[in-house]
């Protein structure tokens, strides 16, 4: 079976500021300080040395600019090239377990196949320093979830895949842990003014005495605590959350649903 070809990507070259726009971004799986190298258009596996290789700068959902080397050489660039991705930024690494009850000459194909992507895999001795475990299954992968973030609660969940299509899989999985556990630089005086709180909703009455009717409104207390919203969800029981702002800034909540289940990221709620 052979290996699954490298992913290249389009890109446009401007000469005149020296910069190079890549249609990738954090939406597939593109972030600052990833590097990314140039290569004569033909082949689809890149072979010797690159023609230049450029860091990215700035990186939004669907596209990048890459930045060129402090003394670049960029008249070499043709007006036809390739990109393909040489390294991933830093602090975006999955940790994977490869399980060897079965074919380990297969095994090692998959360990290979894995090693030549562009995203940074670290490999563990221990499923229970992994977020994934990969178990060959005759001509099929099984990647079981070994993430304490979701085990700790209890999630079980194994996805089923084929050798061919276990980059894109670990591609998306990447994007998931990523932005799950993306750390934003806040401005400390707003989020000290932000607060959230989170109820099992009920039937109350308005506390405006001209609107007679009943509202949903908090049953119960603030589930929401030390950073946590941790709660046995009843059947047929409706939950709210509620964001006060007391700073002096205009903010606009998205909230967003990132799901163990497929590693997808719903966007759940956008003010308008």
């Amino acid at each position: 079976m052979p290996s699954p070809a490298r992913p290249s990507y389009l890109a446009r070259y401007d000469s005149d500021s020296g910069l190079v726009l890549l249609n990738a971004g954090t939406a597939h799986g593109v972030t600052i300080g990833a590097e990314f190298a140039f290569y004569p258009a033909h082949g689809s596996h890149p072979f010797g040395k690159p023609l230049v290789t450029f860091t990215v700068n700035n990186s939004a959902s669907f596209f990048s600019i890459l930045r060129p080397p402090i003394d670049p050489s960029c008249k070499s660039i043709p007006t036809v090239f390739t990109v393909f991705q040489e390294k991933p930024s830093p602090g975006s690494t999955i940790h994977l377990y490869l399980s060897a009850a079965h074919n380990s000459a297969s095994l090692m194909l998959v360990r290979d196949d894995i090693r030549r992507l562009p995203h940074s895999i670290e490999f563990v001795d221990s499923p229970d320093d992994a977020y994934l475990e990969l178990t060959l299954r005759e001509n099929q992968v099984v990647v079981s979830v070994r993430d304490r973030k979701a085990t700790v609660y209890g999630f079980d969940h194994k996805f089923l895949t084929t050798r061919n299509n276990l980059t894109s899989f670990l591609e998306k999985a990447g994007c998931f842990y990523r932005e799950r556990d993306r750390h934003t630089n806040i401005d400390s005086e707003v989020a000290k003014n932000v607060t959230l709180e989170f109820y099992k909703l009920g039937v109350t009455r308005s506390k405006f005495e001209d609107i007679p009717e009943c509202q949903l409104g908090a049953s119960g207390p603030n589930l929401y605590s030390a950073d946590t919203i941790d709660f046995i969800v009843e059947e047929g029981s409706v939950y709210g959350v509620k964001l006060t702002n007391l700073s002096s800034h205009d903010l606009y909540p998205t909230l967003f649903y990132l799901d163990n289940v497929d590693f997808t990221i719903g966007n759940v709620y956008h003010f308008h």
